[in-house]
């Protein structure tokens, strides 16, 4: 015969293992115990039950039902009791000594199960993902009020331990942050090709990962750029931008060194200026503003496909180098392609799921 009382039962870790079925070696010791311990095969089985309520966090108003169906259940047997013997003693004595025992053990071991349950199960931190599809945009508040818009076909990554020490996101994408001062807990947010640190500022990231060219702007405050093919830092002033391109050695560009204006070169760069409303290009789409200042037509074109949702493929390869200037809100994308086929003559039509264009 086991040799513990119901209270220390419920009060090991291991028991509490085998009832939820958390530990193999657990499970295994105690079907061998039940196996050589049959008379206590019953006490056992319902010792488990009250473990896996508590687990279960049973309401109060389940347990009445319980209580209340156990009590019909005994009252139907001193109704029996009386038709035989006239006596319902005995039954009441079971009633109340069920009762009573059951009173005893949520007392004194209700605070002990729930403390093995809640270092057994609790649960483990883990990140949190925001993505949004094409044609989508999300506006979200982090754990320390800091505010971020994702852009279309974008996804963020927060830490789980985002708030403790620091502040570290993954992003790829395109994404607004503005960030609340910390100067204990830094701002980082990691891309494939470069971290981006602030203490408090406003910024944008654009570093899709299918992209050339990434590119980190910033609006008001400072950040700091850790570039990572090259194991080097840059500092950014408001209205400056740093565009970084997959294939070319970043670099400050000499003021009297103008890039072609479909090539950007990688480099220190001020942010653009949109000369109908003076907004700033890298930040439009925040206002739900398509802005695009002399921008090479395949380029433009991977914006489109993100901003409605619509696969494009420019057929003639000419025409991927063309740039493009103009701004558009709430257009369709017929009419976006419409309206640049008149400084630009191209074709388009739909073909299935695709629109192609041509000359």
């Amino acid at each position: 015969m086991l040799h513990l009382n119901d209270e220390e039962l419920l009060a090991d870790e291991s028991f509490i293992n085998y009832c939820l079925g958390h530990n193999e070696a657990d499970i295994r010791k105690w079907n061998k115990i039940i196996l050589d311990n049959p008379a206590d095969a019953i006490r056992l089985d319902e010792l488990r039950t009250i473990v896996l309520l508590t687990s279960q966090g049973i309401q109060n108003i389940a347990l009445k039902n319980q209580i209340a169906e156990l009590g019909r259940r005994i009252d139907l047997s001193e109704e029996e009791a009386v038709a035989t013997t006239g006596s319902v003693y005995k039954s009441r004595s079971i009633w109340w000594t069920l009762m009573t025992a059951a009173a005893c053990i949520v007392l004194i071991t209700g605070t002990t199960i729930f403390y093995r349950l809640q270092k057994s199960t609790a649960p483990v931190a883990s990140p949190l993902s925001y993505i949004t599809k094409f044609a989508e945009k999300k506006s979200l508040v982090l754990p320390d009020g800091s505010k971020v818009i994702l852009n279309a076909g974008s996804k963020l990554i927060v830490d789980a331990g985002f708030g403790k020490l620091d502040r570290k996101l993954q992003l790829d994408g395109e994404a607004f942050f503005d960030v609340v001062h910390d100067s204990s807990k830094p701002f980082v947010v990691q891309t494939s090709r470069m971290d981006v640190k602030v203490l408090g500022t406003a910024f944008n990231v654009k570093a899709y990962e299918t992209d050339e060219t990434s590119e980190a702007s910033l609006i008001r405050g400072s950040v700091e750029l850790s570039l990572k093919n090259e194991h080097r830092k840059v500092t950014l002033s408001p209205n400056e931008k740093y565009l970084l391109r997959a294939d070319k050695t970043p670099g400050n560009i000499p003021a009297e060194v103008a890039p072609a204006a479909h090539e950007p070169a990688s480099g220190l760069l001020p942010v653009r200026i949109n000369k109908e409303d003076t907004a700033i290009v890298e930040v439009s789409w925040t206002q739900d503003k398509l802005v695009f200042v002399d921008e090479p037509f395949e380029e433009l074109v991977k914006q489109l496909e993100r901003w409605y949702g619509v696969k494009i493929e420019i057929a003639d390869p000419l025409l991927k180098k063309i740039q493009l200037t103009a701004s558009f809100r709430n257009e369709g994308i017929d009419d976006v392609l419409a309206a640049l086929s008149f400084s630009k003559p191209f074709n388009f039509e739909r073909k299935n799921d695709v629109i192609m264009i041509y000359k």
